[in-house]
């Protein structure tokens, strides 16, 4: 019995010992897994992270959006449609071929003086006759329609006895009118005007293109205004760091109050927090420039690293030129004129129709009777039966026509609204290019005035750190010319970029600014 107690003891013993060190092992493993788990988790977190860096010049990131842009494509293809309507227009010239085939069965009593003329004695008529025609037909310049055809009628009645002939007609008619719908510019009228249209269609895209363009342009500045106010605020940390350590040296040897340790951490503190807001400006300026390329920003971040930089150009711009360029290249300029020619073809078509429908007809034709199809060609081609006629029709609207004066006032209207409308443009074009152009002049002697002012506010900070490693300053007078010198070196590079938009709003008004980054769609003299 004691036998027994010892074994199953034992037996327990072992098995708890068994499952102490399973228990260690599992936690041991457990312990491991649990740091490489934290490890790959980081690795991942470090990945997802990394963005790709893309420097991008301005001309490159223009020629990107031209290409990219979908309000540009979409005004893109508008134009194009427009093109597609010029074919349109001229397929009223394009010639049609016309075919036909009918079977005529006819029964009816002869007169009694048909019935003795044809046969001494009374009978009936019975016909089937199979008539085939084939011409083709189409409209000329002068505002006629023409037509040549074949006619072919395989006659059988109880006149020839059963005996079935072929009667051919070869020959050539013509409508041409000589007062209403006459002539070449009244014919050519709807293709001149579907020309205009696709001209101010392609003025149409162009502004929009440069309205996109410019706010693209726009948008490029500000990433870049963003990006060198964030620098600076590093800038500005640095100092504020080194301004911290420097303190606690001091104070480590007791010559300086510890109070002055506690102003250098606020500041450090305030000029993190603003490098913090700097760098959300950058992101807010980046997402907007994706905008102008149809880029969303996706799981892959990308940073965007501008390679252009502003430089002042203080060579003195001609007034004289930019007008000019502006009447060349404007494009609602250009358009309102192609509306006063639209508008002009409208007045001459209106006219035009005022006229009565007067027109002229004539035709042609060679005829011939035999039994088979080949002897009754021939037989027409020998000119032995000719047939022609000639007449004029005449139509006129019994109360004066209504609709052509009511269209004729409203065509004058149209090109008296075009003409004021040409006017409001010119002068709000030359206002314009007035207002810019003095911009420009202003924007440029502002970044010059704070150009000096950055200077003078450097020396000032430097004199002031001189004089706090003298021990004759102290901190928070070094942090207020630290944080001066700050503002207004953003104050500089907001003045340069106010100064690229005054270009920019410049280029804009002369509508050179296609032109300015080689991607105008029109011929351009130069």
């Amino acid at each position: 019995m004691n036998n027994l107690k010892t074994c199953i003891l034992t037996f327990f013993l072992v098995v708890f010992l068994s499952f102490e060190s399973g228990a260690d092992e599992f936690v041991m493993d457990t312990q491991q897994a649990i740091p490489q788990m934290n490890v790959n988790s980081n690795h991942d977190r470090k990945s997802s992270n990394t963005s790709e860096i893309i420097k991008i010049g301005l001309e490159d990131f223009i020629k990107l959006v031209k290409e990219k842009n979908e309000r540009i494509i979409v005004q893109q293809l508008e134009w194009e449609i427009t093109g597609d309507a010029i074919k349109n227009a001229k397929s009223i010239f394009e010639p049609e071929v016309v075919g036909s085939y009918e079977h005529e069965r006819s029964k009816a009593k002869y007169s009694k003086e048909e019935a003795v003329s044809f046969f001494g004695s009374a009978s009936d008529r019975d016909e089937q006759n199979n008539n085939y025609n084939a011409a083709i037909e189409g409209l000329i310049p002068t505002g006629g329609r023409i037509s040549l055809g074949y006619t072919l009628q395989e006659l059988s009645n109880n006149f020839n006895k059963g005996d079935e002939e072929y009667q051919t007609f070869i020959g050539a008619s013509l409508t041409q009118p000589l007062l209403k719908n006459a002539g070449l510019k009244t014919t050519m009228a709807n293709i001149h005007i579907a020309e205009t249209d696709y001209d101010i269609a392609l003025h149409t895209y162009r502004r929009q293109m440069m309205q996109v363009v410019s706010n693209a342009v726009a948008a490029y500045w500000n990433l870049y205004l963003a990006q060198e106010k964030y620098r600076m605020r590093q800038d500005s940390v640095t100092i504020a760091e080194q301004v911290l350590r420097d303190n606690r040296e001091r104070v480590k040897t007791g010559k300086m109050a510890k109070t002055e340790v506690m102003e250098a951490e606020a500041g450090l503190l305030l000029r993190k927090s603003l490098e913090i807001e700097a760098k959300q400006d950058i992101v807010a300026a980046m997402n907007d420039l994706y905008i102008y390329i149809s880029s969303s920003v996706g799981d892959k971040e990308m940073e965007i690293e501008l390679t252009d930089r502003i430089e002042v150009d203080t060579m003195e711009r001609d007034l004289k030129m930019s007008l000019q360029n502006a009447f060349r290249l404007r494009p609602d300029y250009i358009e309102t004129r192609k509306k006063i020619e639209r508008e002009k073809i409208r007045v001459a078509f209106a006219k035009n129709q005022r006229w009565p429908q007067l027109d002229l007809k004539g035709s042609y034709g060679l005829n011939g009777l035999e039994d088979s199809v080949g002897n009754s060609w021939d037989k027409a081609l020998e000119r032995d039966f000719e047939s022609w006629t000639v007449g004029v029709e005449l139509r006129i609207p019994i109360t004066g026509g209504m609709k052509t004066r009511s269209e004729l006032a409203a065509a004058i209207r149209r090109k008296k609204q075009a003409l004021l409308e040409l006017k409001a443009v010119e002068v709000g074009m030359i206002n314009g290019i007035n207002t810019a152009y003095k911009k420009v002049c202003s924007a440029c002697e502002q970044a010059a005035y704070y150009g000096s002012v950055v200077d003078i506010n450097k020396h000032l900070l430097e004199v002031e750190l001189a004089r706090l490693d003298a021990g004759k300053s102290n901190s928070r007078y070094v942090l207020e010319k630290e944080e001066d010198l700050n503002r207004v070196k953003e104050a500089k590079i907001e003045s340069l970029v106010m100064y690229e938009k005054a270009i920019l709003e410049l280029e804009m008004a002369e509508g050179s600014i296609l032109v300015c980054y080689n991607i105008e769609v029109m011929e351009v003299d130069k």
